[in-house]
């Protein structure tokens, strides 16, 4: 993957001190608020063989890549080029991956094993990161990753640039130990910013699968270990997700792709892929979220990742920027939500709603809130919808929720309703979700409906 090909190592650096890697805990991820309720995390798993991901999955060792698989697409595919044109290693794979394009474009072929300048220039093409910033500069994005090459100006680095908003890049040492416990913190910094931060987009990268590979072997228990390591890592990314408060608000979409496969050894080897064999060209796909075909016997290529993340964003792909792959979503991009949230007031306590319809949107239809337990309502309700009163006959209020019926039109309602009792400690926010156009919101705290 990295040092175990050029025989370097690099220090595991975490804002620690020279007494050594992890002496303190590291700084958490900060980054602006985000613009979009449209959002894409994107997972990187080096150097993970397809066929014992399968078997993983088989076992039930590996279940939250197969729940990703049932609820989109999953399966293998072939790197986009085979040696002698470029290597099957990491910094043609994640060049590749990162900027939409193939080695042909980006001219990052391998042969300087890991070194090349070209990681960070790509001729020109931009990481997905970098571009969505570019092209709406208001979108919140993070990068978080132990491999010094993806984010760190070494070895001819970043692959990613150095515009993301809120970044954690870390040079893991080179043995499986120092990649694990790389691994862990990035999980769990990214957990942490996914749970209560609010980023559009980000890419996490989990090392410790390919640097078992180099120091151990694939065809190892280790390596297999390794496996479902890293999809305990994902669920705790994709639990951090769900477990949001806004969740029911966004239209999440979820990748999980390799840069390469290995070849099936036994034993270490710092050449354990690289070559053209289909094992080492393999990579695979796992995707999930608004759009994507659920089942689709098409499998899509690593060049596709960078269009997909634009495509869900909401952000056209130029033809001037000459891209390779292709959205692998049909359509156009996630249609947009109405937004939704609860205010609970202290000072003469009250709650406070606001929904809003989405631009370009149906107008609401209907509102239905189900309180927190410990809150209740009384009366004197009091809504305006698109800044006008509205009668009481439109609000239903009960002690433990209420429902607005909207006239025709309504773009934006506000509701105040005094509350008869509250927790000595308030909910930080009201767990909020949010229907699909015209469908119940079942168990939820917010359903808002819209007008087909």
């Amino acid at each position: 993957m990295r040092e175990g090909i050029v025989a370097t190592a690099a220090v595991l650096v975490c804002l620690c001190t020279a007494g050594g890697a992890h002496a303190q805990a590291p700084a958490p991820l900060k980054g602006p608020a985000g613009a979009s309720h449209s959002k894409v995390l994107v997972v990187g798993v080096d150097g993970a063989r397809w066929d014992l991901v399968r078997r993983a999955m088989a076992e039930g060792r590996a279940p939250n890549l197969a729940r990703l698989g049932r609820e989109g697409v999953a399966g293998p595919t072939l790197l986009p080029y085979t040696p002698p044109a470029a290597l099957t290693i990491s910094e043609v794979g994640w060049s590749t991956i990162a900027a939409g394009v193939g080695p042909a474009k980006h001219g990052v072929s391998g042969f300087m094993l890991n070194k090349d300048p070209g990681q960070a220039t790509k001729n020109g093409y931009v990481d997905f990161l970098t571009r969505a910033e570019r092209v709406r500069p208001a979108l919140s994005t993070f990068l978080a990753s132990d491999w010094a090459n993806i984010g760190r100006a070494e070895n001819g680095g970043p692959i990613f640039g150095t515009g993301i908003d809120a970044r954690h890049a870390l040079a893991a040492e080179d043995t499986v130990d120092s990649y694990n416990r790389g691994d862990a913190e990035v999980a769990a910094l990214s957990a942490r910013y996914l749970r209560r931060g609010d980023p559009d987009a980000g890419f996490v990268y989990l090392g410790a699968v390919d640097e078992t590979a180099h120091l151990v072997g694939s065809a190892t228990p280790d390596y297999r270990n390794s496996i479902d390591l890293a999809d305990k890592r994902l669920g705790v990314l994709v639990n951090a997700i769900r477990d949001r408060a806004t969740y029911g608000l966004e239209r999440w979409t979820v990748i999980v792709t390799t840069d390469h496969g290995q070849q099936d050894l036994a034993s270490p080897s710092p050449f354990s892929h690289g070559g053209p064999s289909e094992l080492e060209r393999t990579s695979f796909m796992f995707a999930a979220g608004p759009g994507v075909a659920r089942g689709s016997s098409r499998v899509p290529g690593v060049v596709d990742v960078a269009p997909t993340v634009l495509h869900q964003l909401g952000l056209a792909v130029q033809p001037g920027w000459n891209l390779d792959g292709r959205s692998f979503v049909a359509g156009g991009p996630p249609p947009a939500r109405p937004a939704a949230r609860v205010r609970l007031r202290s000072r003469r306590p009250a709650l406070e709603l606001v929904a809003e319809a989405a631009s370009r949107a149906p107008a609401l239809a209907s509102v239905r809130l189900r309180l927190p337990r410990g809150v209740s309502l009384r009366s004197g309700a009091r809504a305006r919808v698109n800044g006008r009163r509205v009668g009481r006959s439109r609000l239903r209020v009960a002690r433990h929720g209420l429902r607005i019926t909207l006239p025709p039109g309504a773009r934006r309602l506000l509701v105040r309703v005094p509350l008869r009792r509250m927790p000595r400690r308030p909910p930080r926010t009201v767990a909020a979700a949010i229907a699909e156009a015209g469908d119940a919101a079942l168990d939820r705290r917010i359903a808002v409906r819209v007008r087909r």
